[in-house]
């Protein structure tokens, strides 16, 4: 396949998604993808007269690195990624890479739905990190290929398809859906445990005690299995509990308050407030 950029070998492979208007409306959709063999000439920045063409730099781009490394300058900020690694960035902020030699590459640029949101919270469960090395690497990269192979067979998936992968893909680079058992095993005993002590007062300590573990590798790990922190579970799941009280009970705001474990009222009523958008007593009449 003839790939007019240098420093890549013409072994690589590049294809293009036109996406239709339902899927720029509705969907996410992939715009471009590849698979690069290069060396050490090959280098591409937002000012690249490729990159300068069309909608190139309004998409999100995704590598996973197989083979080599790449030296790479996102938003200012010189990084460098290696085999094993998945490097994400916005194309709408400045960027600038370059190759080693021996580098291979898969590489997705995509975009479509509420992806520029996805990718702001992949960032921050990341830290700010562009590239990083997730437990669902090997997912990952299997099912960039799957589009790859799709696309070189002449039967790539429908629309409605590569939504579903890419938004799998984007659920996979916010939340660690590949745990080790015993992490996962761990988790599960915390939620056990956050469910049977649900009502009383709990903190994080004493889940992460429970699972010997530290507070803070505790709550780090159970955000990357949920996608959420152990605070942010246990208010949800008391919230879960009122509206259920509210629509099926007599009993008064303030008493479900202190029955699902609020010190006051008040506290109860802003946290329904800010999490379910009404107030308690508008939801027990209109409970939807």
């Amino acid at each position: 396949m003839l790939i007019p950029e240098a420093g890549v070998h013409q072994t690589s492979e590049r294809y293009f998604f036109t996406p239709s208007s339902l899927a720029r409306e509705l969907f996410y959709y992939p715009t471009r993808c590849g698979h690069y063999f290069c060396n050490h000439l090959y280098s591409f920045n937002y000012r690249s007269e490729i990159a300068l063409q069309g909608d190139h730099n309004r998409n999100i781009m995704l590598f996973a690195i197989q083979d080599g490394a790449m030296e790479l300058e996102l938003s200012s900020e010189p990084v460098l990624a290696a085999s094993g690694q998945l490097v994400l960035f916005d194309c709408r902020e400045p960027y600038h890479y370059t190759a080693s030699d021996g580098l291979e590459f898969t590489w997705l640029l995509f975009n479509g739905l509420n992806a520029q949101e996805f990718y702001a919270r992949i960032l921050q469960s990341r830290g700010g990190r562009h590239v990083f090395s997730p437990p669902a690497y090997p997912e990952i990269l299997e099912m960039m290929d799957e589009f790859l192979t799709g696309c070189a067979s002449g039967e790539r998936p429908s629309e409605a398809g590569c939504s579903q992968m890419l938004h799998r893909l984007l659920c996979l680079l916010l939340v660690d859906g590949s745990a080790s058992p015993r992490e996962n095993s761990r988790m599960a005993q915390a939620i056990r445990y956050m469910n049977r002590h649900l009502f009383e007062p709990i903190g994080v300590q004493a889940v992460a005690r429970e699972v010997n573990l530290s507070p803070s590798h505790f709550s780090r790990q159970f955000k990357g299995y949920t996608g959420y922190s152990p605070y942010e579970y246990i208010v949800l799941r008391r919230i879960d509990k009122a509206k259920q009280l509210l629509a099926s009970t007599q009993m008064s705001v303030k008493e479900i308050a202190y029955h699902i474990g609020y010190n006051s009222e008040e506290n109860f009523i802003h946290s329904f407030q800010k999490n379910v958008g009404i107030s308690p007593g508008l939801f027990r009449k209109y409970p939807i």
